[in-house]
């Protein structure tokens, strides 16, 4: 957990041992009694004392959010507002790590540092601020190379994983060409010193009547390329059956792998599209010009013991692979928490709705309207349903596993205090206890509901889209 400011640590440590009861504020609250005054601003309207978490603002409180008052909620125990650089990321912001640097991870304005913005960060090799691909460093704020799926200087071409030297780019990112010794995509033959190929990697005497050595064909046909080979999607010849043909079977690109162009709504996610799920419902996380209007929020399908996390790395992969088998876009994180670090640290926060993956009904339904919806102690729906769409079950009980998430997380998004979560999510041990959620609530338990699950028990995760 990062080290709580100079100034509010020794103050918050003293509230937290009274359980958060500011003594100054009754300290005021009675010398305003003993005196006679009769504003009520220092106490409770009931004659008791004022004390800092019981959602009324009153005496010197600048703020007071009752049971969301948190390190990580718009208002901290101290019912002092957050700020940035307080070392807590609050709701409104999207990172928090204590100081005003610009040099780090964390921007002096609490927003993440970028690729793209000129500034290097420990996680990026290069960083020109531009957004140009062809010079010294990539998009990515990579040093360009060969089959990282990005044309970089001094390459002709790259697909990435698809490169191949009988393809349409090689394994050093040139383009196929003939007399290269390598028979790619689109011709029919590759041999400078053969008395059959021509210097187009043609055979000699495709065109004449009779099928000579070599040519698995002859006369240009439905059956036959005008070149003497047999026509196949992805040779870079369109054929009067094809729409397209790109010479590559790589999907993505302007031309699908089955020669048909590739546009918005055919459900498949070309280079210049965000997203594309094939199908015309509105608020279903991908508009009718495949772009993004929503991010997905689920329970997984699949249930985990403590130790079959992996960790919150581990749970993240967990959501991940889920997501991709279900066919949702983005990337994936769980809804968890360890001893130091949780949601509130780790995500990146969408200002776009959280919904829920399309069920029976093919609609997808709002969670919460954004990130400061989703972490404002209430719900607008549970996240009851999976990344199929399928529920989880019925009814709100701390010992029906199916109906829990493993969280350990407040509904601020930050770490609940106490032990490490199943021994840093890495025992079943049923003497290691950990925070789970209750997936068909949407007040504040559908979070922090259960509080002491032992860790051999297996329940869901809470996955989150993140921002991008």
């Amino acid at each position: 957990m990062p080290a709580l400011p100079r100034l509010l640590a020794p103050t918050l440590s003293v509230l937290l041992a009274g359980c958060f009861v500011d003594d100054g504020l009754q300290a005021a609250a009675t010398d305003a009694s003993s005196s006679g005054s009769s504003s009520g601003s220092s106490s409770d309207p009931t004659g008791g004392p004022a004390m800092c978490g019981d959602g009324r603002l009153q005496g010197g409180e600048l703020c007071d959010a009752g049971p969301l008052n948190s390190l990580y909620g718009a208002c901290t125990p101290l019912c002092l507002p957050n700020f940035c650089g307080d070392g807590f990321p609050g709701p409104s912001e999207v990172c928090d790590d204590g100081n005003n640097s610009d040099d780090d991870l964390c921007r002096g304005d609490c927003s993440r540092a970028l690729c793209g913005d000129g500034l290097l960060q420990p996680d990026e090799a290069c960083d020109d601020g531009n957004s140009k691909d062809d010079d010294k460093c990539t998009t990515r704020c990579t040093v360009p190379a060969c089959g990282d799926g990005i044309v970089g200087d001094g390459e002709q071409c790259d697909l990435g994983a698809a490169n191949a030297d009988d393809g349409h780019c090689s394994s050093t990112c040139t383009k196929a060409a003939c007399g290269d010794g390598v028979v790619q995509l689109g011709e029919a033959c590759d041999d400078p010193k053969s008395l059959t190929c021509t210097a187009k990697c043609r055979f000699l005497h495709c065109g004449d009547p009779m099928i000579d050595d070599g040519e698995p064909c002859e006369g240009a046909s439905a059956t036959c390329t005008d070149f003497c080979s047999l026509p196949r999607c992805g040779d870079g010849y369109k054929q009067p059956d094809e729409l397209c043909d790109d010479g590559n079977s790589v999907a993505g690109d302007d031309c699908t792998p089955d020669c048909k162009p590739s546009l918005c709504g055919d459900g498949v996610q070309a280079s210049d599209e965000l997203c594309d799920d094939g199908v015309d419902v509105p608020g279903d996380g991908c508009t009718l010009t495949c772009e993004r209007d929503a991010r997905f929020v689920f329970a997984t399908s699949k249930l985990y013991k403590g130790d079959q996390l992996g960790g919150l790395a581990g749970a993240d992969a967990h959501c991940q692979d889920l997501a991709a088998q279900a066919g949702l876009p983005g990337v994936y994180m769980a809804w968890l928490s360890d001893g130091d670090a949780g949601p509130a640290h780790r995500f990146r926060k969408s200002a776009q709705p959280y919904i829920l993956p399309p069920g029976e009904k093919g609609v997808a339904s709002v969670v919460a309207q954004g990130w400061l919806d989703l972490v404002d102690g209430t719900l607008q729906r549970p996240i009851e349903v999976t990344e199929y769409g399928a529920t989880v079950g019925t009814g709100d009980s701390c010992t029906t596993a199916l109906l829990l998430a493993w969280t350990h997380t407040d509904a601020t998004s930050g770490p609940l205090a106490g032990p490490a979560p199943c021994a840093g999510w890495s025992s079943q041990s049923p003497t290691n206890t950990a925070t789970a959620g209750i997936l068909t609530r949407s007040n504040l338990t559908w979070t922090a509901g259960c509080p002491a699950v032992t860790c051999d028990q297996a329940l869901h995760l809470v996955c989150v889209e993140q921002a991008p």
